[in-house]
């Protein structure tokens, strides 16, 4: 026993006198490895990862499947690099958080496999949309912090008082004011379907004015040259519109005057008008016959030598249904 012990003990000083001739300590001995057996390497971005220290552990429902590798800074983003056994296979729609042993202990990274997606292979990257990280110390203190010194809960509490002080003696007028505010919602919603096509059509509108506009800018170009026509012209306008006011005193009298004989007159017109209306074929065939008579005329006798005088006679006692007038 005593030969086993002196071996072991010239084993620990032949180690010790290496190590202090090479200048080593115990800092630059590595760690063991937290994953027994082959591992991948996977990225993963947090945009905190200030407590996660190098060689920390990462943690599958409780069990230790990889470790940290590296921390190092990106974009905007902690890009953590993990070693991950083989037996752990993530896909595309897992997350990853960075967790605490306890209030004050150290970090890890806590996975969470997805239900769905493509495997992640070796050397992908888990972006920052699929990480977080749980509330710290840090979180808890400065909540509590919040809480002792007032924070929100005082701005609250202000809130209530200047309510109450609102309220006290309105609370008739503010129960009507809420009975008239839920009519008007009501009618509102009721209304809505009209209001969504009433902005469909000025959607359209707004479309085709907006298809239309070079027409639109000739058109109020060439309606600024015809307003400044007439803004030239003003003096003509107002001087013929005033003529048409005296033209209009001076006829007004007279065809008030006239309008009784006009009346009659057209009156006593009518029978005739009728009488003719009756004979109208009658006279259409003594036109034509008239107009057959002078083609002839004008073909057997070429020339001014034959001249005719047509009178047409009247005869008023022919009008006998008009009781000879």
């Amino acid at each position: 026993m005593t030969g086993v012990r002196g071996w072991v003990a010239a084993v620990v000083l032949a180690v010790g006198a290496g190590t202090a001739g090479c200048g080593l300590s115990l800092e630059d001995v590595p760690l063991p490895s937290l994953v027994d057996g082959p591992t991948y390497d996977l990225t993963v971005e947090f945009e905190d990862a200030l407590n996660l220290p190098v060689d920390a552990p990462v943690k599958l429902d409780g069990a230790t499947v990889g470790q940290v590798t590296s921390v190092e800074a990106g974009e905007y983003v902690a890009e953590v690099g993990l070693a991950l056994s083989t037996s752990v296979r993530l896909t595309d729609t897992s997350r990853a958080e960075i967790r605490l042993t306890s209030p004050m202990g150290t970090a890890f990274v806590q996975l969470f496999p997805g239900t769905g997606g493509e495997l992640l292979a070796e050397g992908a990257t888990l972006p920052a949309a699929a990480t977080g990280s749980a509330p710290d110390v840090t979180d808890l203190l400065s909540a509590l912090s919040t809480v002792v010194t007032g924070g929100s809960f005082s701005d609250i509490s202000t809130i209530i008082t200047e309510l109450n002080t609102a309220l006290t003696g309105n609370a008739g007028d503010v129960r009507r004011l809420l009975a008239r505010l839920d009519t008007a919602v009501t009618d509102l919603s009721a209304e809505f379907p009209r209001v969504d096509r009433l902005t469909a059509a000025l959607d359209r509108l707004t479309t085709r004015l907006a298809g239309d506009l070079p027409e639109v800018t000739r058109s109020l170009t060439d309606l600024t040259a015809l307003v400044r026509s007439f803004d030239r012209q003003r003096a003509d306008l107002v001087a013929a519109m005033d003529s048409l006011h005296r033209f209009d005193v001076v006829a007004t009298p007279l065809t008030r005057a006239v309008k009784a004989d006009l009346v009659a007159q057209l009156e006593d017109m009518r029978p005739v008008l009728r009488t003719l209306l009756a004979g109208r074929k009658d006279i259409d065939g003594v036109m034509r016959g008239l107009v057959a008579f002078a083609s002839g005329s004008d073909k057997a006798s070429p020339g001014d030598f034959v001249n005719f005088d047509l009178t047409v006679l009247l005869d008023p006692d022919a009008l006998s249904d008009t009781g000879g007038r």
